[in-house]
């Protein structure tokens, strides 16, 4: 049996075993946890219903006063609605006071149980202070809504409604008696004899804020607690209810937890840990070895496709089988083209392996940007083997100095310019883009090419790596001078990403901060 297969057995025995393992202990864990859950889902499920059942006794209370107040409401005849009001409350008491306005949101009139004046200070509360949040003009006819919130520290609970009269529409917003509404509906539909006798509660009911409204705090009860809140009247406060068999459910819940560590143990988390980790190194170090050999793959072809340029136009120089002179020149712009291709490749593979090494350094000085990235690009015209793609420039002008490393920018600017120009298109210009954002400069080159697999866009800045665009394509390229980009970009404090074009292609956005301090070799001597 070979290595590799032996390496495939030994992981398939041991995923066996721990596969085995885990079933056997989740079975076991899932059966007891099933047990205890049947029992306290028909608690939660008992408790909540009587939660829901409360929530709608007080919100069946409110509104029943709500509707007796708005079809008391004749907005031809409001000063009978004075005489009425009083009785009515006596019927109805959670409901405090009554505004009208008429179909221009212009107030008629204000009623309380309590005074005149109560009703004169609603009616004003009304016009000045809710009419803007009830947007009344878009209320459907006959649709009761309610508005529940804070004015000047005071809870406010206000129900409204569109009605119609004589082709005229009017308004009709009640104030709910929420003093009332703590003092008398809650303790009547909260009453907990047991708790009283124990100086308990299990029932409270909070603001926005989780201050206790009614009750006192359940910050501190069982994880069992059931809340919920008013769904549509008050529905700024939440009511929580505590199950009375909270006790034996938070005691069944330790135990389950110590079975389900027992079951579940130490020695099992340790053997799924140790063989989660061996595994991901064993694929990643198979990953890296796979990467390395395409890379030497790679660098091999590229080192010797300009060699064989190189030698076969040099041979022919040499026994001067030139048929003429402009043929001459020609061989001569292969063989100088192929050795700088030739040399930045090797510069390329030297730079990585000092990086790899950790030995790569950078000699850091006050420069301008903008001219570096000038003098790069002009640089790399004279690398271009065709007229086509154009390199074009935008280079902001008063651009602020910046602590960076020349040959490194020239570097990686050569990088991104090599892949562009690989594979834009040749009709169309690659763009160089020079500008301040911020407090940092961006320099961004766009190419008009077939855009990156978004799916590549995250891995394009690895070692070796090369996306699914780059190998389709059959462009040559060794998969480290996007990392060298990342690497340079970093070392300078910024960073490198990639983005599509406004069209189409790519657009490699490299930024790096503003430093204006001085390093030694800036200073003079």
């Amino acid at each position: 049996m070979n290595p590799r297969a032996k390496a495939v057995s030994r992981w398939a025995a041991i995923a066996a075993i721990v596969a085995a393992s885990a079933f056997l202990g989740w079975w076991t864990w899932r059966t007891t946890a099933a047990l205890e859950r049947l029992g306290e889902r028909s608690v939660m499920d008992a408790t909540l219903a009587l939660v829901s059942e409360k929530l709608k006794s007080v919100e069946r209370g409110i509104s029943s006063a709500d509707d007796a107040v708005v079809h008391a409401v004749d907005p031809d005849d409001l000063d009978a609605l004075l005489t009425r009001f009083p009785a009515l409350t006596v019927l109805h008491p959670s409901a405090r006071a009554a505004a009208i306005l008429d179909e221009a949101e212009r107030p008629l009139r204000g009623v309380s149980r309590v005074s005149a004046e109560d009703g004169a200070r609603y009616l004003a509360l009304v016009a000045e202070r809710l009419r803007p949040e009830l947007h009344l003009d878009t209320l459907p006819l006959y649709e009761v809504r309610h508005w529940h919130g804070t004015i000047n520290t005071q809870d406010v609970l206000a129900s409204y409604v569109a009605r119609e009269s004589a082709g005229r529409r009017y308004y009709v917003v009640v104030e709910t008696d929420l003093d009332y509404v703590k003092r008398e509906v809650l303790p009547r539909l909260f009453d907990d004899p047991v708790g009283r006798r124990r100086g308990t509660t299990r029932f409270n009911v909070t603001n926005e804020q989780g201050r206790p409204v009614y009750g006192r705090s359940l910050s501190t009860a069982t994880e069992f607690l059931v809340s919920a809140r008013f769904p549509n009247t008050l529905y700024k406060w939440r009511l929580a209810v505590i199950p009375q068999a909270a006790t034996e459910l938070e005691a069944g819940a330790r135990s389950r937890r110590l079975i389900e560590a027992g079951y579940v143990g130490l020695s099992l988390l340790v053997i799924v840990a140790g063989v989660i980790f061996f595994a991901y190194a064993a694929r990643e170090q198979e990953r890296l070895n796979q990467l390395k050999s395409d890379f030497i793959a790679t660098v091999s072809h590229e080192l010797k496709t300009p060699l064989s340029l190189i030698r076969m136009f040099g041979e022919m120089l040499a026994t001067d089988r030139v048929p003429s002179p402009e043929k001459r020149q020609q061989y001569l712009d292969i063989i100088v083209r192929e050795s700088e291709r030739l040399t930045a490749l090797i510069e390329n593979v030297l730079d990585f392996a000092r990086l790899e090494r950790g030995r790569i350094s950078f000699e850091f000085a006050l420069g301008d940007l903008g001219g570096v990235v000038f003098r790069g690009v002009e640089m790399f015209r004279y690398r271009l083997v065709k007229e086509r793609p154009r390199l074009v420039t935008e280079i902001a002008p008063d651009l602020p100095r910046t602590r960076l490393d020349e040959r490194a920018l020239h570097l990686l600017l050569f990088n991104l310019l090599d892949n562009a120009v690989k594979y834009a298109s040749d009709s169309e210009d690659v763009t160089v883009r020079v500008r301040q954002e911020r407090r940092g400069l961006v320099l961004e080159v766009e190419d008009r090419g077939p855009g990156i697999d978004p799916e590549d866009t995250r891995r394009i800045f690895e070692r070796f790596y090369r996306g699914r665009t780059a190998q389709s394509s059959g462009a040559r390229g060794s998969g480290i001078g996007l990392a060298l980009v990342k690497h340079i970009a970093r070392a300078h404090g910024g960073d490198v990403t990639v983005h599509p074009g406004a069209v189409r292609g790519s657009v490699f956005r490299v930024t790096i901060p503003i430093d204006t301090v001085p390093t030694d070799e800036d200073i003079p001597l």
